[in-house]
């Protein structure tokens, strides 16, 4: 039973000052459920919305009291149909002795895709007139709360890009010069000079310290959201457990320690660049989601319930082979496609050594400056030695190791000698690539099955695996049992 009854002009001014407080529809239902009650026998509020091209709805729902806002998606029922086809609000009769009924009001008019539902306890009927116009005020405070929360997240967004920005901007003077003298680099830069103008996923393939990032940083930087923020995650370096916060965010409470809302990277780079550093290090269960929220642009925030939509370009790098990768089934065949739009191989530095002159010079210049020494001039013996080494670690490694030539050298020359001495580590054996790891795995085990795949004593019990996919493994792989098949 409502405590007090206010009148309809009352009821009008009251809703409107319950609704203008509410930044999120589950604070709209519960502002609106508490004037509501002073004037209806009110028990339960619902707002509903039409998930697009299908029957369902999504509801968030609550009761006057506030104590049990919650948010699910459901079937449409009959009224519901009804009153969003005909723009009319459909009113149940009334059951049983308790006199419970229950109105169904349309929002926007024929046609509409929002409804609000109230449940009614025993108690007067609603006044004609207040239905009248309960819907379209209803209407037009939902769309007031809208306007408000989007205000409030591009405020939020907004001073996250100027965050963003302000950083990139005290860090652009240190970027480091592109040198692109071979004609391995530049094939690369005319890929990326031609793809630059369209939001299309770009995916930088090279062994690490080759130099993605910064190719990504170009790319960035020729595109139409060069003014916008360019964000960047290293995917490997990232725990576990934090992956998912880190991507898309959270909500106060959504774990221990989450004591304020985060906006993951997908937001902060709404309407930039997202560069996913290192995407092969992702894990399996957050590739579903990552791909998700590729497909659609949108996403929920870890512990949130509402779905944040984004415009954002991804560049994506990596140092693994994912192709491997994908018919081992550790990395997802579909995110690799969506990712793998635009590939752009970066070639090793071994691969460049006749860019080699003008690659020391731009760096001994900006290493020079940084540590504000003297930039001391090259010498052909200087370049002889550096082209000896193998350098497994590309540009960096070459970075690095220039750096403590100068810092060795005083800034008067450069003392490579000493900087290459340094007792370099024991070599490891070389890494197996994972197809010849899988192959290898699975010829063993047909030759110790002698051929047989079926059974106890196949080969697939042996590896854990059930006979169907291992025979698609080896259909992948070019693998025939034949060979080890013995009478």
């Amino acid at each position: 039973m409502s405590e007090a009854h206010l009148d309809p002009t009352s009821l009008l001014a009251a809703l409107v000052a319950a609704a203008s407080e509410a930044h999120t529809r589950r604070t709209w239902v519960r502002r609106v459920a508490e004037v509501l009650a002073r004037a209806l026998p009110l028990t339960r509020l619902e707002l509903g919305e039409r998930v697009e091209g299908t029957a369902d709805v999504d509801v968030v729902g609550g009761t006057p009291d506030g104590a049990a806002i919650s948010t699910t998606r459901r079937r449409l029922h009959e009224r519901e149909i009804a009153a969003l086809g005909s723009g009319q609000i459909e009113t149940s009769s009334r059951r049983g002795t308790d006199g419970r009924s229950l109105l169904v009001v349309p929002l926007g008019g024929a046609g509409a895709a929002m409804f609000v539902a109230l449940s009614l306890g025993p108690g007067a009927a609603p006044e004609p007139s207040l239905l009248a116009v309960l819907g379209e005020v209803l209407f037009h405070l939902l769309r007031g709360q809208e306007v408000t929360q989007r205000v409030a997240e591009l405020s939020r967004r907004a001073h996250v890009e100027n965050r963003e920005l302000r950083g990139q901007a005290r860090h652009g003077e240190r970027e480091r010069s592109l040198v692109a003298q071979s004609a391995a680099m530049q094939e690369v830069l005319r890929r990326i000079d031609a793809v630059a103008p369209f939001d299309t996923a770009v995916l930088l393939a090279g062994e690490s310290g080759t130099g993605k990032e910064l190719l990504a940083q170009r790319l960035h930087r020729l595109s139409a959201r060069g003014h916008r923020p360019l964000v960047a995650i290293n995917c490997g370096a990232l725990p576990a457990n934090l992956v998912e916060s880190a991507l898309f965010g959270h909500e106060v409470g959504a774990f221990t320690g989450a004591t304020r809302r985060h906006l993951g990277v997908f937001e902060r780079a709404d309407r930039g660049t997202l560069f996913l550093d290192e995407v092969g290090e992702l894990p399996l269960e957050v590739q579903v989601k990552l791909l998700r929220a590729l497909q659609s642009q949108e996403f929920e925030r870890v512990g949130g319930e509402e779905r944040v939509r984004v415009d954002v370009r991804v560049i994506a790098a990596t140092h693994r082979e994912l192709e491997p990768m994908v018919a081992a089934g550790a990395f997802r065949r579909d995110l690799f496609f969506r990712l793998c739009v635009f590939p752009i191989r970066v070639p090793p530095l071994r691969e460049r050594l006749d860019e080699l002159p003008a690659l020391v010079a731009a760096l001994v210049a900006d290493i020079a400056a940084r540590l504000k020494l003297p930039a001391p001039a090259v010498s052909p013996a200087a370049l002889l030695r550096l082209a000896g080494h193998s350098w497994p670690g590309n540009v960096r490694e070459l970075g690095n190791v220039l750096e403590a030539a100068l810092i060795l050298g005083r800034g008067e020359t450069l003392a490579l000698d000493a900087a290459l001495a340094v007792d370099a580590p024991p070599p490891s054996a070389p890494i197996e690539r994972l197809d010849e790891a899988v192959r290898r795995c699975i010829t063993d085990a047909l030759r110790a099955c002698a051929g047989r795949i079926y059974g106890p004593t196949g080969a697939a019990q042996a590896l854990g695996l059930k006979p169907g996919t291992l025979q698609s493994k080896m259909r992948k792989l070019g693998i025939d049992r034949e060979p080890f098949v013995r009478e």
